[in-house]
């Protein structure tokens, strides 16, 4: 049910980060809406990914946090360019699973 909530949203801050991992980065990014998260994300390649092109941001403090927040929230260009950079990371990269089965069926 989250994953079809993340339309209505204007940032997500996805689940945990603070133990073994995070929860999916993609349920949000694909509604085009940027995805904070905490700083245990490394085993997670889309969360690497979308911190480097802008979508996705971790935090390790508070402090981090609120200033990730107030950067999207009170600045509508950045929010613009997190959410577009988000969209275009998970339009850039669809058709994975036939990408991978037509190289398994090889």
């Amino acid at each position: 049910m989250l994953s079809s909530l993340y339309r209505y949203a204007t940032i997500a801050h996805i689940g945990n980060g603070f133990g073994s991992g995070i929860h999916n980065t993609l349920e949000a990014a694909v509604y085009g809406v940027p995805v904070i998260f905490g700083p245990n994300f490394q085993k997670f390649q889309e969360a690497k990914d979308l911190i480097e092109c802008g979508g996705g941001f971790s935090f390790t403090d508070e402090t981090q946090y609120a200033d990730i927040c107030n950067n999207l929230f009170d600045n509508a260009d950045n929010r613009k360019t997190a959410s577009e950079a988000a969209k275009q990371y998970v339009i850039k990269n669809a058709g994975a699973t036939e990408m991978i089965t037509g190289f398994i069926n090889l």
